[in-house]
């Protein structure tokens, strides 16, 4: 089995955990964290570096692929920048909940990660890092663009497009044949009827008011 790392080693990457000792498909090695402290314990497994150590933790435990295991999308996009500079031929490992359940066609592409009970129906088309929460849903012929995500019990449904590095917060719901725009946030509980555009916070019930966000802020958050 390959040797594999996590970065990031919060809940969200507990919950990485899970997955890769339930399929046992890698052997996992620790994480890489800036901000636990070396050789701290979680979820059972060590905190072995971080960022700046990459380089030599690849050659000193033969590191051949890296999950990152940040929930948010921007922070996820800006760890994969610096690791692709630090650990160029690394490998980015896909990670899906055997309960996930997936259409025959569904291909699950690089840094990809399907959490526990997410659906991806006929058609779909999933981006790389992409995100499916706890039992989010993405409908038929529905895409999710690059470094996206949908947090826990989101519903998606058919010809939904989904721009890049955007969010659908919890429990969200967004309607047939609608496009969220790049670095769109959703409001978690959101009722989404019409299409939203780029850089925008958008919630309601339905969605009923719209604000614009940063690329600079988000940057600095």
């Amino acid at each position: 089995m390959k040797n594999i790392v996590i970065y990031g080693a919060s809940g969200h990457a507990k919950m990485i955990v899970d997955i890769i000792l339930k399929n046992n498909d890698y052997n996992l090695i620790g994480f890489i964290d800036s901000y636990k402290p070396l050789n701290s314990t979680v979820y059972g497994h060590k905190v072995i570096g971080n960022l700046d150590s990459l380089s030599v933790l690849v050659k000193k435990f033969n590191i051949k692929g890296v999950v990152i295991g940040i929930g948010d999308n921007d922070l996820r996009l800006n760890i994969y920048e610096s690791i692709k500079k630090i650990a160029p031929s690394i490998e980015f490992v896909p990670i899906v909940h055997p309960s996930a359940i997936l259409a025959e066609d569904i291909l699950v592409p690089e840094g990809a990660v399907l959490m526990a009970g997410t659906i991806v129906n006929a058609n779909a088309k999933l981006g790389k890092f992409c995100l499916l929460n706890t039992k989010a849903s993405l409908g038929h012929d529905s895409v999710m663009s690059d470094f996206s995500s949908l947090s826990s019990g989101v519903t998606i449904a058919g010809n939904v497009n989904i721009g890049f590095c955007s969010s659908v917060c919890l429990s969200a719901s967004v309607s047939q044949g609608v496009t969220i725009g790049d670095y769109t946030v959703i409001g978690g509980a959101s009722l989404v009827l019409k299409s939203i555009g780029d850089f925008k916070l958008a919630y309601g019930v339905p969605i009923h008011t719209e604000k614009d966000r940063s690329l600079d802020l988000m940057h600095t958050a």
